[in-house]
């Protein structure tokens, strides 16, 4: 038969709400009373259980984390930060995707605030950013990663994407390249039309007038990145560079300069973003830009639990800033 507080109490001769006080680190306590109890409870040899103690301090140990899209090559890396940080304060994770699905968003924070989770990590499309805001309003722990909303003021763990779009374009600029098309998301992601933006500005400022028909948007997939690349290549005049907003549109790219018989980077140079698995897996390996997805993961949580045992939401930004990882896809010219 397990061992229950009823029976520490009997053995320290102490009452009931005195051991949970004990249990539950309550400053009012005397020293002598609390190692009478400790020392029952050593004897006795009680293992309280998480899930009762979780009903007392109206904690559930868990943090939930909604995907935007689960089948993303940059999701497995954040995960295991999210976990991995996570099991480190003692919490467990609850996933969901969202499958890059405002509704299915909005059902994922009903489904998990049900499950009575202590603090949500996401990373909400602009469509639920009214949806932020009433968390916000309800200090409901959250912290929305990757992309910030531009109307609610959470705390937001993100990725400098201006920035590194900008680093991007001027190491194809400083390899010799001027004309640099780029394969983009757009508008259709946050981060694809903010580091459209950073390819934009280095163009620029090296003097280089913006080329629409050197844009080609497409959904973030192999097959809309070699669609966009094979628009390029029908080009009078191809480009000699392309600086794809993500891997995986850069994967589609080594596609279809492969199948028209183009080498990589002899007669077109790739370069990336992201540094998902596969970036140092093809030949030639890709040249891309890393954005610490793992580390990101882990930051996530230091700052969830900072948000958890705050009396009001910090409303912190913390960015991260891309770094580039040379491998073989770029030529000097």
């Amino acid at each position: 038969m397990s061992v229950t507080i009823v029976d520490i109490a009997k053995k320290a001769n102490v009452s009931v709400s005195t051991v949970s006080r004990v249990l539950n680190d309550k400053p009012d306590v005397s020293s002598e009373t609390l190692q009478r109890v400790r020392s029952a409870i050593k004897e006795l040899k009680y293992s309280p259980s998480s899930v009762a103690r979780g009903l007392v301090l109206k904690h559930s140990n868990i943090i939930g984390y909604i995907a935007s899209d689960i089948t993303n090559p940059s999701f497995p890396e954040t995960a295991r930060g999210v976990v991995v940080k996570a099991k480190e304060y003692g919490y467990s994770v609850m996933f969901f995707d969202a499958n890059q699905d405002s509704k299915v968003e909005k059902e994922a924070i009903q489904l998990l605030r049900s499950k009575q989770v202590d603090g949500i990590i996401l990373s909400f499309s602009e469509a639920n950013r009214d949806e932020l805001e009433k968390l916000k309003q309800e200090r409901f722990p959250v912290v929305q990663i990757y992309r910030k909303s531009s109307r609610s003021a959470i705390s937001t763990i993100a990725i400098d994407n201006v920035g590194s779009g900008f680093r991007a374009t001027r190491y194809l600029l400083d390899a010799g390249h001027r004309r640099i098309a780029h394969l983009t998301t757009g508008s259709l992601t946050q981060s694809g039309y903010e580091r459209m933006k950073g390819y934009g500005q280095a163009l620029e400022e090296a003097g280089i007038a913006l080329d629409e028909a050197l844009i080609q948007t497409g959904v973030n997939t192999v097959e809309a990145g070699k669609e966009c690349m094979n628009r390029l290549l029908d080009l009078e005049v191809r480009p000699t560079a392309v600086f794809a907003s993500h891997d995986v549109l850069a994967i589609g790219a080594y596609e279809a300069i492969l199948d028209r018989g183009l080498l990589i980077p002899g007669d077109i140079s790739v370069l990336g973003h992201d540094n998902i698995e596969l970036s140092r897996l093809v030949r030639p390996k890709l040249t891309t830009i890393d954005t610490f997805k793992y580390r990101l993961g882990e930051a996530s949580v230091d700052l969830l639990v900072e948000e958890m045992s705050a009396h009001a939401p910090q409303n912190k930004e913390i960015v991260f800033s891309g770094e580039l990882v040379v491998r073989d896809s770029v030529r000097v010219l």
